[in-house]
């Protein structure tokens, strides 16, 4: 099984994903929404600038995420990385978001112009495909 395959497949199939930060030696989950633009090798999602996250992540720009599945399966992407402001704005994104998440045109309209993105870097991900396939990739 080709790990690397399999971890643009989990990134290409899952829409959601779970992000941890964590201030003060204090976790916070949640969940967003996600696209992964392979030939940048960067997470994106978008969120209101009002948000704790955005100030969990000012504070500190080390992050955590797993994929969730949608399918009844456990296969995912668990990898640990950067987060930062992107240069990048949900309109210009907008294809890719529409494009993944049905009906995401429609939260891009009513409200794309008080969103500002986020995108995360990684080196590495660990791949679970079920109990007997996972594994490490370099991204």
């Amino acid at each position: 099984m080709n790990m690397s395959n399999e971890f643009l497949r989990l990134m290409a199939a899952h829409q959601d994903l779970a992000l941890a930060t964590s201030v003060d030696n204090t976790p916070h989950v949640r969940i967003v929404n996600f696209v992964y633009a392979e030939e940048k090798k960067i997470v994106y999602f978008a969120t209101f600038p009002d948000n704790a996250k955005v100030g969990e992540i000012d504070a500190n720009h080390t992050v955590s995420f797993t994929t969730i599945p949608h399918d009844g399966g456990t296969a995912h992407v668990r990898a640990v990385g950067t987060a930062a402001k992107s240069k990048r704005s949900i309109f210009d994104l907008a294809d890719r978001f529409t494009a993944k998440i049905p009906g995401y045109d429609e939260t891009i309209a009513a409200v794309g112009d008080a969103l500002i993105v986020y995108e995360i870097t990684f080196p590495t991900a660990t791949v679970t495909i079920d109990m007997e396939h996972s594994g490490t990739v370099t991204i």
